[in-house]
């Protein structure tokens, strides 16, 4: 069976093109997404503690999903001109693409906070120890609402790089475990906290669109 996809894309604009960076997002570049067929959520973030200031988060059918020919026709090569002189002018562009390794199909909640660990060049043959790991740290705290783990594809010499999703209320990043410490704690390399971007915005008309897909 084809395990579930998800895509997350960060970046942060320069100061003074903030505005248009958030217009381009959100009238040109999530509809773009929202209209290919195999995404089935979107979702926007702005960092709380971290950087680069802004996430986008799909949920996808299946991470065969990017290299359809609807995809395609608007990446890469493909991007409009807008895409293009936005992308040449932000910094800390990050892409995650790939599978969702736990808990099988959940999509994303419509959590007001959102806690984002990388973990850098793990085995797959760890992943279940990680993921135990993950549910001994969050797993019996009443703010966390679900949590999720992503493999991001393709792997170099059979090494792997993971995100953990935390999603939930306030005060995510404050929760210790064994997640954050000993061997696995070696591999964080990001640690991030989101607030939902759309829950911000005084026109919650886009949320509602995307949101109920």
């Amino acid at each position: 069976m084809t395990q579930k996809g998800f895509l997350m894309v960060t970046m942060a604009p320069p100061p003074d093109m903030d505005e248009e960076f958030n217009d381009w997002y959100d009238t040109e570049h999530v509809p773009e997404r929202t209209a290919v067929d195999g995404f089935e959520t979107a979702q926007r973030y702005v960092c709380l503690a971290g950087f680069p200031r802004y996430m986008a988060a799909y949920d996808l059918t299946s991470p065969l999903v990017l290299a359809g020919q609807q995809y395609q026709n608007i990446s890469g090569e493909k991007y409009s001109p807008w895409t293009k002189r936005i992308l040449r002018k932000v910094r800390g562009l990050w892409r995650i693409s790939g599978t969702q390794v736990y808990p099988g199909e959940a999509p994303v909640m419509q959590a007001p906070r959102l806690l984002l660990l990388h973990y850098g060049g793990l085995r797959e043959t760890r992943v279940d120890e990680l993921v135990s790991q993950l549910r001994a740290t969050y797993d019996n705290h009443g703010q966390v609402w679900q949590l999720r783990l992503i493999r991001n594809e393709p792997s170099v010499n059979e090494l792997s790089d993971y995100v953990a999703i935390v999603e939930g209320g306030e005060g995510l990043a404050a929760i210790r475990g064994p997640a954050l410490e000993g061997e696995f704690g070696r591999h964080v390399g990001v640690v991030n906290e989101y607030a939902r971007y759309w829950a911000n915005r005084s026109d919650h008309a886009l949320s509602k669109v995307v949101d109920e897909r």
